[in-house]
């Protein structure tokens, strides 16, 4: 499958593989629809805290660990699809990701992923 990721289902902020030098942005909690819940670091290749997590990917949400607040699967809103795969955008982007911390849509994600990951 390569390197995939996703977004935060609470903040839209990016899910970057664990070789990114940002753990706040690889240290998460990862449920699927039948209540189970993982927390760990994300690989990048669909394992969260050495939990393959790849055969039921399209239906996990992923949260950053910092975020997560005990919320059940149905509470929360969607992990979409990272648009770097986890890896591939520029530094800059992180850095503005840091500092903003949430956005509020995951258009707004779009829009400062376009302005700020060198793509």
């Amino acid at each position: 499958m390569g390197f995939f990721s996703k977004t935060c289902a609470k903040t839209h902020m990016p899910i970057t593989a664990n070789c990114k030098k940002y753990p706040r942005f690889y240290n998460v909690v990862a449920l699927t629809p039948d209540g189970k819940v993982y927390y760990g670091e994300y690989d990048g290749y669909g394992n969260v805290g050495g939990v393959s997590l790849s055969s039921e990917w399209d239906s996990v949400k992923l949260v950053l660990f910092s975020d997560y607040k005990g919320e059940t699967y149905e509470q929360l809103g969607k992990s979409h699809n990272e648009l770097a795969q986890g890896f591939f955008m520029d530094d800059a982007f992180l850095r503005y990701a840091l500092n903003k911390w949430t956005f509020k849509t995951i258009g707004e994600y779009k829009r400062a992923f376009i302005k700020y990951a060198n793509w």
